[in-house]
């Protein structure tokens, strides 16, 4: 009997300490995503796909120490994301760049290769976001232009909060930079490309 009462009081213990242990972990995404103003809608788009390497496929909030091991690919114990990167940076392109109307009829496709918080030392830190763009014209037969992009903001400070709004900055910062490349694909250098034309639905 004695044993019996000792194991279930023991049960007991391991459900509260893992109840305690799941609410103690800290969930983030990218914030309030704005809509795009008119200004800052792409007319030629009209999807924005994101898609990540493998090792980015989850929520685990991801992190590199330089300064001693930086061939080991770490996770956050006590923070993740709320959903993968790709599925936030999506949604958050998405609210930025598309009107939600019926209009363009090109496909942007976003290969995301890093998003992830770099310690240089045990008291600094950024965070990098590495992706490869392509335009595709409506049919998706043919790829209208391309781009790698490669991003880097410092944390505030060196912890998972930090990491979580400086990314969140990048991404913002990632959104801009891909609308003014786009918008420029028509100009002077460029204008053989006729985007504006290829990409009318």
């Amino acid at each position: 009997m004695k044993k019996t009462l000792l194991l279930a009081a023991l049960l007991l213990a391991g459900c509260g300490s893992g109840s305690k242990s799941l609410s103690s972990v800290a969930y983030y995404d990218l914030g309030a995503v704005q809509p795009a103003p008119n200004n800052r809608i792409v007319a030629s788009l009209r999807s924005i796909d994101v898609f990540a390497v493998s090792w980015l496929d989850s929520s685990a909030m991801q992190y590199r120490l330089l300064y001693a091991a930086n061939q080991r690919r770490q996770n956050f114990a006590e923070s993740r994301w709320v959903a993968p990167p790709a599925e936030l940076i999506g949604h958050a392109l998405r609210k930025r760049m598309l009107s939600g109307e019926a209009g363009g009829a090109c496909r942007l496709r976003v290969d995301l290769d890093e998003f992830a918080q770099v310690f240089d030392s045990a008291s600094t830190s950024r965070v990098v976001l590495d992706a490869r763009v392509q335009l595709v014209e409506p049919t998706g037969s043919e790829i209208l232009a391309r781009r790698s992009f490669s991003l880097s903001r410092p944390a505030a400070s060196a912890d998972a909060g930090s990491g979580a709004a400086a990314l969140t900055g990048a991404v913002e910062a990632f959104s801009t930079e891909l609308h003014d490349w786009l918008g420029g694909l028509d100009r002077a250098a460029a204008s053989r490309l006729n985007i504006a034309q290829r990409c009318r639905s």
